[in-house]
């Protein structure tokens, strides 16, 4: 196969410091004068004014002398650190050791990518003898497969197939990122002693195919969901985290919007608002309040709910207390419960007895109950009776008593005889496999 160029989305963590080689080219002349061209960034960075005139400059108050050594000093060790990284002309073998073993973590990386970015179809394979004869790590065999899979494909993936440290998930993600078509044509004629490993390289196609385009990715996850994969969810879960690290929450949650109804888009949703309830709770809620009655967003509704809560608690109760009743509004309560009485038990309690006898108000008060179990057991079981349904009130119970069992035995032991519990519960609350936080 032809050396041919790639641009693979999403590619390598260690891209971000590609930009110490702007104008660094592969086959770079052995001569070439490396601290020529650091002193020059050095100058063109140290410069305030860089890229602007003189007269252009905004006023402002002087900056002490003090202050001014400060930076530069700061300016000199930064400095001193990335311009000791001067890479090796050496060739590949070379440029590996410096990747596996220099002592200066900053170059191995620069190394690493530098190696990956002159990486060709022609020259793939020595790198990779010389990465397994110098130990490289789980992390640059992910990397350098991937990468290898992009660039050689169905001849990359022969090739690792019959190595031992062939890792041919992640080359199949590269290859998909490229060319997804031949990927997954692989699929239907792998090797027999690769059949039991097509779970796995299904995956690698499903996060190359998410590098490369959402939608593709999508309709394959939909199409392994309904040819009976169990762990379609998660997979659509990997999907969704390509596309927030490449359009925010903003984006992925219009994304998500566009999806069919079901448990797929509930997994997506999930990952969506778990991120989006972290930077922007209140934008998050009013995201995901129009999905709140769905039971595919259940999960969704008590995440932003419980992340909320953990910040501003009543704010968090008093939204998903208006919400649409239904399977979401009573996780996040009860959710957000369990983290408010952590902050303010007083106020907690307090809301809970202004609110009228309903299934949300068990719910909240479940929650609530579960987690203030492991501060005063007794105040948490005179909150779980209060609940009206009866097969949440034993639960509650249940899960009360496994915290108070594990402050105070003796004492858990005198309330249990007088419990009203059944037999079978309070020896499941006994039992020391079912004690849990």
């Amino acid at each position: 196969m032809n050396s041919k160029s790639v641009k693979v989305h999403g590619l390598w963590a260690l891209g971000l410091v590609g930009a110490f080689f702007v104008g660094t080219a592969w086959e770079k002349a052995p001569g070439a004068n490396e601290e020529s061209r650091a002193n020059s960034f050095r100058k063109e960075r140290s410069s305030p004014g860089a890229g602007r005139s003189s007269s252009s400059r905004e006023p402002g108050p002087k900056t002490s002398s003090r202050s001014s050594r400060t930076t530069s000093g700061s300016k000199d060790l930064i400095s001193s650190l990335f311009n000791s990284t001067t890479l090796s002309n050496g060739g590949l073998e070379a440029l590996t050791l410096e990747a596996l073993s220099d002592p200066n973590q900053v170059k191995r990386r620069l190394a690493f990518s530098r190696l990956l970015s002159g990486m060709t179809a022609e020259n793939a394979a020595t790198i990779r003898d010389q990465l397994v004869e110098g130990g490289a790590g789980g992390q640059e065999w992910r990397d350098f497969n991937y990468a290898w899979g992009a660039i050689a494909g169905e001849e990359a993936f022969s090739n690792a197939a019959m190595s031992e440290k062939r890792d041919l998930e992640a080359l199949m993600s590269g290859w998909a990122a490229t060319d997804p078509a031949g990927a997954m044509a692989m699929l239907e004629k792998l090797p027999a002693d690769l059949t039991d490993q097509k779970t796995r390289l299904e995956n690698g196609i499903v996060a190359g195919l998410a590098d490369r385009d959402r939608d593709e990715a999508t309709k394959y996850v939909a199409a392994l969901a309904a040819g009976g994969r169990k762990d379609a969810s998660r997979l659509m879960e990997t999907v969704a985290d390509e596309v927030l690290r490449q359009g925010g929450t903003t984006e992925a949650s219009a994304w998500v919007a566009t999806l069919d109804n079901g448990p797929l888009k509930g997994s997506a949703m999930n990952k969506v608002a778990e991120r989006y309830v972290r930077s922007d709770p209140e934008a998050a809620a009013g995201w995901i309040e129009q999905f709140a009655a769905e039971d595919y967003a259940t999960q969704a509704v008590a995440e932003v709910g419980e992340k909320w809560a953990e910040r501003e608690p009543l704010a968090a109760v008093s939204w998903l207390d208006k919400l649409p009743e239904g399977p979401g509004q009573k996780a996040g309560l009860n959710s957000a419960f369990g983290d408010w009485e952590d902050k303010d038990p007083k106020a907690a309690g307090e809301y809970l007895l202004s609110m009228p006898g309903s299934a949300k108000r068990d719910s909240a008060i479940s929650g609530f109950a579960a987690g203030y179990a492991w501060q005063d057991p007794e105040t948490a079981i005179a909150w779980a009776q209060d609940i009206q349904d009866p097969a949440l009130r034993t639960e509650s119970l249940k899960s009360v008593g496994y915290a108070y069992f594990r402050r105070n035995p003796d004492e858990a032991k005198t309330w249990l005889a007088s419990s009203g519990l059944s037999t079978e519960v309070q020896a499941q609350i006994q039992t020391p496999r079912n004690r849990r936080r």
